[in-house]
């Protein structure tokens, strides 16, 4: 086991960005330590119907690490996908849209400017994390192309993918940016049921350049990198996180 730093206090802060260029706004969650100087920058990017509240096992860690986690929300594919509907599973397969899927790494991309302005944040350390529709969202960010068109931002040196699905294989020929792969042996889809466990690994099997990493947790569901797994998988979790973040330039 790694031994990690414990920062005593932390400060949680809820925003709410607009992108004029879009018309769009980007509500965000920023924890960060307190006092802190010259931190690393880590925007996370949640699951198909998640919200800026989720995955807080992560970004508690990270800020108690040094770093300031900025989770985002992303209006359109966050909780209006299922909140108050009969068929929640339903109204959340039709969130998964192409124009939600660009919108979503042009949100990371809005919020990492937007942090280069905050004086707590070393702007040469940016890492970028998502799961699941998130996972989609970070490989974007890293060079992964859709139909050809690239949403790369240059200024991110290293990224994390939870149980990302599987495109084509040329549509990770440009991702060059070091990457840990996660996924679990259980860890079907839930919304798109199929889905497989197997089709988590497609984006780490068909990136070629070096820097990747793929851990498989045995047992690991879905759910699980969302916060819902056992103590154990959520220590793994967390310290394989911060093992990477460490190699930041």
């Amino acid at each position: 086991m790694i031994a990690l730093l414990t920062v005593a206090m932390l400060s949680v802060t809820n925003l709410t960005w607009h992108d004029a260029t879009r018309d769009r706004d980007i509500p965000v969650k920023i924890y960060a330590p307190t006092g802190a100087t010259n931190a690393p920058l880590i925007v996370f990017s949640h699951g198909l119907g998640g919200t800026r509240e989720g995955y807080a096992y992560l970004s508690q860690h990270w800020a108690s690490n040094g770093y300031i986690s900025v989770h985002v929300q992303h209006l359109g594919s966050d909780d209006v996908t299922w909140r108050g509907k009969s068929d929640r599973l339903g109204s959340m397969r039709q969130a998964v849209t192409a124009e939600n899927a660009r919108n979503r790494p042009i949100d990371i991309s809005f919020t990492i400017t937007q942090m280069l302005g905050d004086p707590r944040v070393n702007t040469n350390v940016i890492g970028v994390a998502g799961h699941s529709f998130g996972a989609q969202t970070t490989l974007l960010i890293i060079g992964e192309t859709v139909l050809g068109k690239s949403y790369r931002d240059q200024r991110v040196s290293a990224a994390i993918s939870m149980s990302s699905g599987s495109m084509t294989p040329s549509s990770f020929r440009a991702v060059t940016t070091p990457c840990l792969h996660l996924t679990g042996t259980k860890d079907q889809g839930i919304v798109i049921t199929d889905i497989k466990s197997v089709d988590r690994r497609f984006a780490f099997d068909n990136i070629s350049a070096p820097g990747r990493c793929l851990i498989t947790l045995n047992n690991a569901t879905h759910m699980t990198f969302a916060g819902a797994g056992t103590t154990t998988h959520l220590d793994l979790i967390r310290e394989t996180h911060h093992q990477v973040l460490e190699c930041l330039p």
